[in-house]
C-alpha cells in the first residue's frame, strides 16, 4: 500500500510542475526566456508598416503606358494582410485609330487591400481614381466629349502577384492587375508592376 501511496504521491508531484510549465505567470514574476519569448509573441504581432514604390507598365492595343506610384499601408497585428493608399502619376504614349500619336500626363490616387498567401503570393485589389486630359482619344463616356477640363476617372484593378524577401524588413515585388471596372475606358488590358516595400 506504502508503495502505491508512494507512486501515486510521485505522479502527482511530476503532473503539477509539467502543469505549472503550461500556466502563464503574470507580468511581473516573468524572468528569463519565458519574458523573452513574450516580448518575441508581441513583437511579431504589433501593428507594422509598409512603405515603398513601384513602376508599372500598361499594355494595350494601341496605348503604351508608364507609371510610377509611392505608397503606404498597415499590417494591422497580422503579417498577411495589408491596407494602404498611394498616389500615381503616368506618362502615356499613345496612338489612335486615325494615325495621331501624342503623349498624355495622367495623375491620381487609390486605396488597395493586398493578401500574403504563403509569404510570398500576393492577392492585390484596388480601387483608384485617376484625372486625365478630356482630350485622351480612348475615353468613350460622351460626358467627356468636347470638355476641356480634366475629368475623373474610377476603376477597379484585381489581379495575383509575388513577394520575394532580400533582408529582415526589405521585399521585392511584381503584380499582374487586371481591369475588371472601367468605365471610361482610360485603364489598358493589363496593368504590370513592379516595386520594392521597405516594413518598419
Amino acid at each position: 500500500m506504502k508503495k502505491i501511496a508512494t507512486i501515486l504521491l510521485l505522479s502527482l508531484i511530476s503532473f503539477s510542475l509539467t502543469a505549472q510549465d503550461n500556466v502563464p505567470l503574470p507580468k511581473s514574476l516573468r524572468t528569463g526566456s519565458s519574458a523573452s519569448q513574450t516580448a518575441r509573441d508581441t513583437s511579431n504581432r504589433r501593428v507594422h508598416f509598409i512603405a515603398g514604390g513601384l513602376i508599372g507598365f500598361q499594355i494595350s492595343n494601341n496605348v503604351l503606358d508608364m507609371q510610377v506610384s509611392p505608397h503606404l499601408g498597415i499590417l494591422p497585428g497580422i503579417d498577411f494582410l495589408c491596407f494602404g493608399i498611394g498616389g500615381t502619376y503616368q506618362l502615356t504614349y499613345y496612338k489612335d485609330p486615325l494615325g495621331y500619336k501624342g503623349f498624355q500626363h495622367i495623375f491620381g490616387g487609390n486605396v488597395f487591400v493586398e493578401g500574403y498567401i504563403w509569404q510570398r503570393l500576393i492577392l492585390h485589389a484596388e480601387y483608384e481614381v485617376l484625372s486625365f486630359p478630356a482630350s485622351y482619344p480612348f475615353a468613350t463616356d460622351p460626358l467627356f466629349i468636347g470638355k476641356h477640363e480634366r475629368p475623373a476617372a474610377h476603376g477597379v484593378l484585381l489581379g495575383p502577384g509575388y513577394k520575394q524577401d532580400i533582408g529582415s524588413n526589405l521585399s521585392i515585388y511584381t503584380v499582374f492587375l487586371f481591369s475588371v471596372y472601367d468605365p471610361q475606358n482610360v485603364r489598358g488590358i493589363i496593368d504590370i508592376r513592379v516595386g520594392v516595400n521597405f516594413k518598419f
